[in-house]
């Protein structure tokens, strides 16, 4: 652990089932004219709350609706094309957000493009947006990205094939709002790949080599919550309690990962992602348990931490507890139905050479892993792991 560090956290956050109802009241007391409201097609065709919640806004302000597409994750040239569109119009007081990860990312990235010339790959990398964004508030529909608290939006270059994202204190939304109401309408699948999203999130903020003592605590807390709540998405769909949990994880499992750094398994789902359109946190989640037991299986005795959390007071020695977390992980992921195999997407044992190549540039990323990772050596072990 670092004895010296910097912990960012920005925005600020309305929390409770239902406080979307009180958006109405929000705008007027701010005094905010004109709201533009960016929603997944998804939620828009399907969520009876967004249509309920949509009346609420448009009877406080001046409310214009831009509906992002929903059918992959956003490139830089779809970022252009609706930026250019709202260029057109007067400029909103307020940038409203509803959706998943990549939605909430667009309206980030959209909020900065409407007071900074240029296309949007001219801000990729970090703190080149030079002013501040249109005021962001972010509603994740789904328990898993982290977006609405991170300084990071993601997009796929599609010239290079990579993803590369526009991160920086601008990135920041100015408001997040967790109201377990809008992840009611979200299919299963989707809210899974989600919640095991903020899984990785946490596991890789807790194990990467740039944690801190802050960063741990967060960690700590969003995996008990996950652990335990997670499993609601299958067996008690509409508890909204359990629900509000799981929004509460990813929020702490994302500032965790962006105050700390990342790891092996979200590494391996960029090129996996672009390349053969796997939705970043089911891939993730695939390889997730096999990294921690890569770990465990070399003396990395820090997830004796965590099994605490879910088998308290253990008697086996250090080593031994963070084996025995890795065999309960495992056992989650296979509860959550989470694929074991690439083969669910048609990826195998033919496609291992490309991907391998694609894992190659990732070095930086797996020299986070508290236990040394090769891209050369160790990345393609694990790939064909996973692969039929």
């Amino acid at each position: 652990m670092s004895e010296q560090f910097l912990f960012q956290l920005d925005n600020r956050l309305m929390y409770g089932v239902g406080r979307s109802r009180e958006l109405g009241a929000f705008v007027r007391e701010r005094g905010i004219g004109r709201v533009l409201v960016a929603v997944d097609a998804g939620v828009a065709r399907h969520s009876t709350y967004y249509r309920e919640i949509l009346e609420i806004v448009a009877a406080a302000a001046q409310t214009t609706v831009e509906t992002l597409r929903d059918t992959e994750e956003p490139d830089y040239d779809y970022l252009d094309e609706v930026a250019a569109r709202l260029r057109q119009a007067e400029r909103p007081d307020l940038l409203i957000a509803i959706g998943g990860g990549s939605c909430l990312d667009m309206g980030k990235a959209l909020a900065v493009l409407l007071t900074n010339p240029g296309k949007g790959i001219d801000y990729r990398g970090f703190d080149k947006v030079r002013a501040p964004g249109v005021p962001t508030l972010l509603i994740p529909t789904t328990a898993g990205t982290g977006s609405e608290v991170t300084i990071n939006a993601v997009f796929t270059d599609k010239r290079e094939m990579r993803k590369l994202g526009i991160n920086g204190r601008h990135l920041s939304a100015t408001w997040a709002l967790l109201d377990a109401e809008w992840t009611l309408s979200c299919p299963r699948a989707a809210a899974v790949s989600a919640g095991m999203d903020a899984m990785v999130h946490t596991l890789e903020s807790f194990m990467c080599r740039q944690h801190n003592a802050l960063t741990r605590i967060f960690s700590r807390e969003a995996f008990r919550l996950l652990h335990r709540d997670l499993p609601c998405l299958l067996e008690e769909p509409g508890n909204l309690e359990r629900r509000q949990n799981l929004l509460f994880a990813a929020y702490l499992a994302g500032a965790a990962l962006f105050n700390s750094g990342s790891g092996i398994a979200g590494a391996f789902s960029y090129p996996l992602g672009v390349n053969y359109k796997i939705p970043h946190g089911i891939c993730g989640a695939v390889f997730v348990a096999s990294v921690v037991e890569y770990n465990a299986a070399r003396g990395y005795g820090d997830y004796a931490e965590l099994l605490e959390i879910v088998e308290p007071g253990s008697a086996l020695p250090r080593d031994a507890q963070s084996r025995r977390f890795a065999v309960l992980l495992r056992a989650l992921c296979d509860r959550l139905e989470v694929p074991r195999t690439l083969a669910h997407w048609g990826v195998g044992l033919e496609d291992a050479a490309d991907i391998e190549r694609g894992l190659l540039p990732l070095q930086a990323a797996f020299d986070q892993n508290p236990i040394a990772f090769s891209a050369q050596r160790d990345a393609p072990e694990l790939l064909r792991r996973h692969l039929a």
